[in-house]
């Protein structure tokens, strides 16, 4: 009788084993993942970059989800708002298991959300943000996605100098410490070119371009974050030198932005499709997706984020194995070496770089056309 009731012990203990160890946020069938999106507010189109994952996570189950478990986003709607990005994930988090946080919108909203991230050892994966802080120095959970303004600074300088040895060129940018760091970076790579600094300051843009055309250099880098650069380049006169720029004006309607005489001299760099490069066999599966899983969502640059950012976020899951934990899902994204999703450039991340967005390709955007003038290049 009592082997008999030590073997029912045995047998229910080890029956249940699967439930008392499993991770938070890991069931038979499912994961489940959170983030903070804008779903209501001014800010409001950012939060297609949420609707489209969740799209392409639809995709994916159909397709028999990850190691047989279904992925479940839950999204917050913080309207970019910090306080409230911070009460509604703790309500959540008290409520719900979760798993992890994935592609958390806003420097100031994932800040705000980050203590409580810590303390409850969440991981968050590719935070919306370009902030330096996620990732240098670097942060065990924590993984980025947008480039650090330095990063694009590294890629800028060396495409310099592989293709304008032994140019002059001036390098604009925002007097700030955030684009000073930038200026040293881009420096660095440069070799056999003349570079001379141009630090911006409110009011002065007219005589700015009054100098850049005095010294009239072979091509102008323009550093800054959207607004920044938006508002230099506005003031353009008609003088034909190319200018070279970040990420941020990477979009098909760059020439309505611009005009057309101005946006033909600009350079940005690029990472995933934009939306006029229709025949991308990436942004071909994209369309579909969204007619399938997201009908009301129309493609824009930010429903080709959260499709690029959350195929990444797959392929992590399927590196961690069928027996998932948060500490093999950190292990298994630091293994993702020179990894190429349908969307996304090469990404390399390992124990000393969780900065996914590293790589871009110089490019010209016209109407309807891309046309790529680099491959990729790393600026790690």
């Amino acid at each position: 009788m009592k082997l008999f009731r030590l073997t029912v012990i045995l047998v229910f203990l080890f029956s249940i084993t699967h439930f008392c160890f499993a991770e938070t946020g890991v069931f038979p069938k499912n994961i489940v993942f959170v983030t903070h999106q804008p779903l209501s507010g001014p800010a409001k189109e950012y939060s297609d970059i949420g609707k489209s994952a969740q799209a392409y996570f639809k995709y994916v189950n159909d397709q028999g989800g990850v190691h047989g478990r279904s992925i479940e986003l839950k999204i917050i709607d913080d309207q970019l708002k910090p306080y409230k990005a911070k009460e509604e994930l703790e309500e959540l988090t008290l409520k719900n298991d979760i798993f992890a946080v994935f592609s958390g919108i806003g420097s100031k909203t994932h800040q705000a959300v980050y203590p409580l991230l810590k303390e409850q050892r969440l991981p968050s994966f590719f935070v919306g943000s370009d902030l330096p802080e996620w990732t240098q120095p670097l942060r065990a959970n924590v993984f980025g996605f947008m480039p650090t303004a330095e990063t694009e600074a590294r890629v800028i300088g060396k495409y310099i100098t592989e293709k304008h040895t032994g140019k002059e060129f001036i390098i604009w940018y925002p007097e700030n410490p955030v684009y000073q760091r930038s200026v040293k970076a881009l420096t660095k790579e440069l070799y056999n070119v003349s570079a001379k600094l141009l630090p911006g300051k409110a009011g002065r843009l007219n005589a700015e371009w009054q100098l850049i055309r005095r010294n009239n250099p072979d091509f102008l880098v323009v550093l800054g974050n959207y607004t920044d650069v938006m508002n230099f380049l506005k003031f353009s006169p008609q003088i034909n030198i190319p200018m070279l720029t970040g990420h941020a004006l990477a979009d098909s309607r760059l020439t309505e932005w611009l005009g057309q005489k101005v946006s033909e001299r600009v350079r940005v760099l690029t990472a995933y499709p934009l939306k006029i490069e229709t025949e991308h066999p990436g942004q071909i599966l994209h369309k579909l997706i969204l007619s399938e899983y997201a009908p009301n969502l129309a493609l824009n640059r930010w429903t080709l984020y959260g499709h690029a950012v959350a195929e990444l976020m797959v392929e992590v899951l399927n590196r961690s194995g069928r027996s998932l934990s948060r500490q093999k899902a950190v292990s298994a994204a630091e293994s993702i070496t020179k990894w190429q999703g349908k969307l996304l450039p090469p990404v390399y991340l390992d124990s000393r770089n969780h900065l996914a967005l590293t790589t871009f390709r110089v490019s010209r955007i016209t109407y309807g056309r891309v046309s790529h003038l680099s491959g990729w290049i790393d600026g790690k």
